[in-house]
């Protein structure tokens, strides 16, 4: 990362009040300190006492410059694959050995988030070795296995390290009164280190294994809370429980005086449009001044639909209970509100609990913006805004929600953050999915969680429906995907300004939809670029077909399964052709019966054909269908032995696949024999044509 500018000026004058004004500014930064603070939710609240900036070091492209010249500002490549690449910092000697130089910082600081990914997709195996040398010594403060020292099986316990997905990422803090310098024995792949950079002279106790091993009991008492979160100094609960209208909001008035929020709860009555979580707005005001305005999924970090995840700050629970944990202190007083914009009634409880608060001169108020826009052209790339803020503050956290139109991956888009007007961004990513602490993101697409990030959804996959093991390596990030982060130790000051941008660069050419919600602090003067957006919660990017799961393939699914064949048409229009298909043979993915299917070529819009199943039983039976999916298949509207069937059936699809069990209900055989009526009603609007594959039906005696 090339080196920044000394800051000067505004920053220095605020932290010469900072020095005046809090006594805990001159108690110096030990392991112990950074490990209170971690779960000090108070502090996040209160500009810090010892002021600093946050710093990255990465693998991002050294092609990438300026803005001005696009090529190298949106160069891809970050990381290093070959001799060939240098992104790092250098390359050393010692004792006549190659040393890779990934992080070196001089002046007082502290490690407080790494992440690197595996190497390979199947596979956390390295030998690669890294040291961290401190305050210019000759001998590494530690060493060890690149990726096994912050996967949580090392040196450096979960849940502070951790292998997330596919990657080590660390969060134990790693204090230097002098300087920090990272290596490794071999070249690097991708890797990011953050840290801290303290004003001169702040005091600072410099890592030795000594005090990590001094600090083992308060390290395992903070990992127990990270992982157990309950608000801490809440009174008794103000709630509400109220039916709203479309575009009405209710209110509940926070008690006068000094004081905090010290937790939100919000339940809907249900979440069966997952819309709902977009369009139903958060709002709060504090001292007459509106500082949130965001949708409940962006807010409690859910996005689009429930989507259950705990963190330190925020929880999700199953049931549909959203609860956030940060601390919002005021003066005077304020409000929290929910607002209704769905376009129907919905039900809805909120409460808040509060609690003590001392205001001083460091007390900020709690900010969340959202932003959201559909469509997002990949093509040419570009950077996407989430917040641009000035004034002074500390940034917190986001949640991005993106609506993918297809299979391929789309998040190989960098992180750009600049802080205080700084002419090159401080922090600079390697992917969007690096910066959500997880990696390999096109098969990366399961569920999981920390205390500081998640993924709450990706495809179709959730905490309450994982990806099978049987698709551990598929690669499919089509509809929507959630990414959330909560800043622990690296939240991000600002002095005067701060704006963070992510690229937009996906592998493919269309159009994406993105939204986020956007977390800070801010003292009364601070401003944001984020207004409400009311006609843009509305425009709820487009979900493309999800049907692209392949069902299961055990023999139970088509246990009973009796073959469409040619010879069981027993009536149809004379312009309709049938066909029967090898699918296999023509290397269509997917599981069918047999491996075939029959063809309906030419059908219309009124055609109806007619098909006789035999029976397997002269008692009742479940019959249950099996059919193909494709671009230019229809609407079929089904009938068996002239019982209707509920529901028309729905048989397009952006490319051909089995359509899943269709189950079509239980009934009793005429003759020996179930006639099944199928006519086309109609065609999706994305559907080219309306011809339509029956690949079985399965028979199985009614219950």
């Amino acid at each position: 990362m090339r080196r920044m500018k000394k800051r000067i000026g505004v920053h220095v004058a605020f932290a010469t009040v900072v020095i005046a004004t809090g006594a805990s500014a001159a108690k110096p930064v030990t392991i112990e300190s950074l490990l209170t603070e971690m779960t000090d939710r108070d502090s996040v609240a209160r500009y810090p006492a010892a002021d600093f900036r946050l710093k990255q070091h990465s693998s991002y492209n050294r092609a990438s410059k300026t803005p001005d010249e696009p090529k190298g500002w949106f160069t891809n490549h970050d990381f290093n694959s070959s001799d060939k690449d240098h992104n790092f910092i250098r390359i050393e000697e010692k004792d006549g050995k190659k040393e890779w130089v990934l992080m070196d910082h001089e002046g007082p600081g502290a490690i407080v988030r790494s992440w690197m990914p595996w190497r390979k997709t199947k596979s956390s195996a390295t030998d690669i070795n890294m040291k961290i040398y401190l305050d210019g010594s000759d001998e590494p403060a530690f060493e060890g296995n690149m990726l096994g020292l912050f996967d949580g099986t090392g040196l450096i316990p979960y849940p502070f390290a951790h292998p997330s997905l596919r990657s080590s990422v660390n969060f134990f803090p790693i204090p230097f009164a002098k300087g920090c310098k990272v290596t490794t024995d071999q070249r690097p792949f991708f890797f990011i280190f953050t840290f801290r950079e303290y004003n001169e002279g702040t005091p600072v106790k410099t890592f030795t294994m000594e005090d990590f091993e001094a600090a083992k009991t308060m390290t395992a008492a903070t990992g127990e809370k990270l992982l157990n979160p309950a608000a801490e100094g809440a009174g008794q609960p103000l709630r509400f429980s109220a039916a709203l209208k479309t575009n009405q909001e209710k209110s509940i008035d926070l008690p006068a005086g000094s004081a905090a929020v010290r937790e939100i709860t919000v339940k809907l009555g249900n979440y069966e449009k997952p819309e709902v979580t977009r369009q139903v707005i958060l709002k709060m005001e504090f001292d007459g001044k509106e500082t949130v305005w965001c949708p409940i999924g962006d807010f409690f970090g859910s996005g689009i639909g429930l989507n259950p995840v705990q963190g330190w700050y925020r929880t999700v629970a199953e049931d549909g209970t959203m609860s956030c944990r940060w601390v919002m202190p005021y003066k005077t007083g304020g409000k929290v509100t929910l607002l209704n914009l769905s376009g129907a009634p919905v039900d809805a409880e909120l409460e808040v609990k509060t609690g003590d608060w001392t205001w001083d001169d460091r007390s900020m108020y709690f900010h969340a913006g959202w932003r959201g826009q559909y469509p997002v052209a990949t093509q040419p790339h570009s950077d996407w805004n989430y917040v641009h803020l000035k004034g002074r503050g500390v940034y917190v956290g986001d949640t991005l929600t993106i609506m993918n139109p297809v299979e391929k991956w789309w998040g190989e888009g960098d992180e750009k953050i600049w802080v205080d007007g700084e002419d090159f961004p401080s922090l600079f990513g390697t992917g969007t999915e690096d910066y959500y602490a997880y990696s390999w993101g096109g098969m990366s697409t399961d569920f999981y969680e920390h205390p500081f990030h998640a993924q709450p959804l990706a495809y179709k996959w959730n905490k309450l429906n994982r990806k099978p093991e049987s698709q551990t390596g598929s690669r499919n990030t089509l509809g929507y995907s959630v990414e959330t982060r909560s800043r622990s130790l690296d939240t991000m000051p600002f002095g005067s300004s701060l704006q963070l941008d992510m690229e937009i660069w996906s592998w493919s050419d269309v159009n994406m939809g993105y939204q986020v919600g956007a977390y800070w602090y801010g003292f009364t003067d601070t401003s944001s670029n984020r207004k409400p957006e009311p006609e843009e919660v509305l425009n709820v990017p487009p979900l493309p077909e999800m049907d692209g799961e392949e069902p299961k393939t055990s023999a139970d699914v088509f246990k009973g399964a009796v073959e469409i064949k040619p010879e069981m048409v027993v009536s149809k229009p004379q312009a309709l052709a049938i066909k029967p298909q090898n699918l296999k043979k023509m290397k269509i993915k997917g599981a069918w019966n047999a491996g075939n299917q029959l063809l309906f070529k030419n059908s219309k819009i009124g055609d109806v054909v007619e098909i006789r199943i035999p029976a397997a039983s002269p008692v009742a039976e479940e019959l249950t269908l099996h059919a193909t999916k494709a671009k230019d298949y229809g609407i079929l509207r089904l009938s068996v032995n002239g019982k209707p069937v509920d529901g028309d059936i729905d048989l397009f699809a952006g490319k051909p696949m089995p359509s899943g069990a269709i189950k079509l209900g239980a009934f009793n055989p005429v003759d020996g024999a179930y006639v099944v009526r199928i006519e086309v009603v109609g065609k999706n609007p994305k559907s080219s044509g309306t011809f339509f594959g029956l690949d079985c039906v399965s028979l199985r005696e009614a219950k």
